[in-house]
């Protein structure tokens, strides 16, 4: 079967086409070989971009975190004041829309074994980026709002509990609901 040469960002796609491969099937049934069917290239269009299954999950790993943190820091940074509580409810509130729009996202980043989260205030190179970031930017506005530090610090445990379940619940299947997501985070959300 010839297979047409690929125009476009081929890297990327090989990333989102096994993330989708992921989800239907399991990560035991992702293959370079079946994700060069899926994106119609040849066999061997994958193995210029990733050189074995770890090494592609290791990049779907890591663009989900991009995407993820990027995701959090626009709406840090889009808030009216950033040294405000509504700048963290508005992290909350894009940390679960991001997953809603994207549940295979979630399914796969807290499946990986590798992922390390750091509770405590200290951020170590491999605490997982988009807590961090969160973590940071609530201590920086909570202390700016003159809260003790045991309130930071239980707080910032609680609104990432909050958002954590919230997209899980979310992002699971079969889950009926009659409400619209951006009215049930505005009313839970709050503190």
């Amino acid at each position: 079967m010839d297979k047409k040469y690929h125009h476009g960002d081929l890297r990327t796609e090989l990333i989102k086409v096994g993330l989708k491969m992921i989800q239907e099937d399991g990560i035991g049934k992702l293959s370079l070989r079946k994700l060069a069917q899926l994106c119609s290239v040849s066999e061997a269009a994958p193995y210029s971009h990733f050189k074995n299954k770890e090494e592609l999950l290791a990049a779907i790993q890591d663009y989900v975190t991009e995407q993820l943190s990027n995701c959090l820091k626009e709406a840090y940074e889009s808030s009216e004041r950033v040294d405000s509580p509504q700048a963290i409810f508005n992290m909350g509130k894009a940390y679960v829309l991001f997953f809603i729009e994207y549940p295979e996202y979630y399914s796969f980043l807290f499946t990986q074994s590798c992922l390390k989260i750091d509770l405590s205030e200290a951020n170590g190179a491999d605490d997982f980026g988009p807590f961090r970031y969160y973590k940071e930017k609530a201590y920086l506005v909570y202390r700016n709002e003159k809260m003790s530090e045991d309130r930071i610090k239980y707080g910032v445990i609680a609104m990432w509990a909050k958002v954590h379940g919230l997209a899980a619940i979310a992002s699971m299947k079969n889950v009926n609901r009659d409400f619209e997501w951006d009215d049930v985070l505005a009313k839970i959300l709050v503190e």
